[in-house]
């Protein structure tokens, strides 16, 4: 099951926004996510996190309180929708606001259940997030397109091909070795012991 969540910066387009809603079986603010969803004029079905931020009232929206203060409301959110069944999530609102705020989503990456698929969408990129349960993963990409990988954890062995510059069972940590490649081929194999992500231009 797919969910898509809102977080509480600036949205990707209305375009890209209604498709992804139109896949997703559950509409979830995540706080003040849900005011950003009811200003694009969607009604989100469940409200997650501790509410410290949430502006509005939603009648028709469940309300559950995420209180554990030793990660962030969207790493809790991951995990609330994984325990009930959700095994795909969609996130946006994740561009803007704090510095702070944008590297924790990243570590809710690397803390996020990880038997879940997720992805992070602006208008400019889509991010993959890719787990050694993934792996190895393929990706399908048009040749030309420009991709970055970057390690959320330590990867002692990775494997990249389909790009103009490949790993080949290397390790890799955060840092800028993953920056800027160029698919060469219609599709990227990923194989990680290490949770990564992949970040492809629109």
């Amino acid at each position: 099951m797919k969910a898509l969540l809102w977080l509480n910066s600036t949205p990707p387009s209305s375009t890209l926004v209604e498709e992804l809603v139109e896949s997703a079986e559950l509409l979830v603010g995540v706080d003040g996510g849900a005011d950003l969803a009811s200003n694009m004029g969607f009604q989100v079905d469940l409200i997650l996190g501790d509410m410290d931020s949430l502006g509005g009232v939603y009648s028709e929206a469940e309300y559950v309180s995420l209180k554990d203060q030793n990660s962030s409301d969207l790493t809790k959110s991951i995990l609330y929708l994984s325990e009930r069944g959700y095994d795909e999530v969609d996130v946006v609102g994740i561009e803007g606001g704090e510095v702070a705020h944008q590297l924790g989503i990243m570590g809710s990456l690397a803390e996020a259940p990880m038997q879940v698929s997720i992805k992070l969408h602006t208008d400019e990129s889509l991010i993959l997030r890719v787990c050694p349960s993934e792996a190895p993963k393929e990706v399908e990409v048009n040749i030309g397109d420009i991709f970055s990988i970057f390690a959320l954890t330590n990867c002692d062995s990775i494997s990249v091909s389909g790009g103009k510059w490949t790993f080949a069972d290397e390790s890799l940590s955060l840092s800028t070795k993953g920056l800027h490649n160029v698919a060469d081929s219609s599709k990227l194999s990923i194989d990680t012991d290490g949770v990564i992500i992949l970040i492809l231009n629109r």
